[in-house]
């Protein structure tokens, strides 16, 4: 597919061009009937709106910095102690989540010592780790060399993952209906949640709301699988049924093909139905998302 194609061109340039390639791919996934999972690529764009649902490449370890003086003596550019501090007001400060979109974060990466403030009511605290007479005059935060680079590569890579993927499934042109047709044959949510969140899969529950809840997901460990429906209100009926149909279901050929098997794709088919009538309370859009995602982690597909 065309579209696909210049998705590649434009992520194996060698240069950024993050923004244009999600701004495509948000239009890829829109033709591919695929809109449940747009919640990544907007945020992506957009920017995250709270701490729990930034990804943790995007989750950066910093150092604190300051100038420290008292009646006699002054000492700039310090790294501060802070193994003093209490464990929560530790983490804060070095822990810094970066919610800007893909293009702040570009404009970040081609900027040399830059540094991220800390409030001034953490002086106070941050001068107890010095003998009395001495306090901190200001502080902030510094990241490691090429922090912000190593986001920009790894957004490039997972979304890069993506297309190759799909561009071995998608080879030509096709309609709208072919292409929508196409995508749920080859399982596009798969695709997408294997390059873009790995072995630890993070679900994604909403129509292009910013609303996740990660989980992991392990190969053949069903209390994993368990624990990630239950969460997502599966009744204990539903599993204890989706229980049975995988053991049905070990020694089929559709197994061995990487395929589900013929119970499990029943089930599934009975709990997107569900969901439709809503009497499985989450999106009809969203469960088979969720439920190829988790299913297929579980399988190791």
């Amino acid at each position: 597919m065309k579209l696909i194609e210049e998705i590649i061109d434009l992520l194996s340039s060698g240069e950024f061009n993050l923004k244009i390639a999600l701004l495509k791919t948000k239009v890829l996934l829109h033709k591919l009937g695929e809109k449940e999972l747009l919640d990544w690529v907007n945020c992506e764009l957009k920017g995250y709106s709270g701490n729990e649902s930034v990804p943790d490449y995007r989750i950066l370890h910093v150092t604190i910095m300051g100038n420290v003086s008292n009646m006699a003596y002054r000492y700039s550019n310090q790294t501060l102690p802070v193994m003093h501090l209490d464990e929560v007001i530790r983490e804060r400060l070095v822990t810094k989540y970066l919610m800007d979109g893909i293009a702040v974060i570009e404009q970040y990466s081609k900027q040399e010592n830059l540094n991220i403030s800390v409030a001034p009511e953490f002086y106070p605290y941050l001068s107890e780790g010095y003998d009395s007479s001495y306090q901190v005059e200001n502080a902030w935060a510094v990241h490691s060399a090429g922090a912000m680079t190593q986001i920009l590569t790894e957004v490039n890579s997972r979304l890069l993952d993506f297309v190759l993927a799909l561009s071995e499934k998608f080879p030509s042109e096709m309609d709208s209906d072919e292409m929508k047709t196409r995508s749920k044959e080859v399982g596009v949510s798969d695709l997408f949640n294997n390059a873009v969140f790995g072995d630890n899969a993070t679900i994604v529950v909403g129509d292009s709301n910013t609303q996740t809840i990660k989980n992991s997901v392990i190969k053949n460990d069903l209390p994993s699988l368990i624990e990630v429906l239950k969460q997502h209100k599966v009744s204990d009926e539903d599993i204890a049924e989706l229980e049975t149909s995988i053991e049905n279901d070990n020694s089929s050929d559709e197994i061995k093909e990487g395929k589900y098997g013929t119970e499990v794709s029943n089930w599934m088919g009975k709990m997107i139905g569900k969901a439709a009538s809503t009497a499985w309370d989450v999106k009809v859009g969203a469960a088979g998302s969720l439920l190829a995602t988790a299913i297929s982690k579980f399988y190791g597909f």
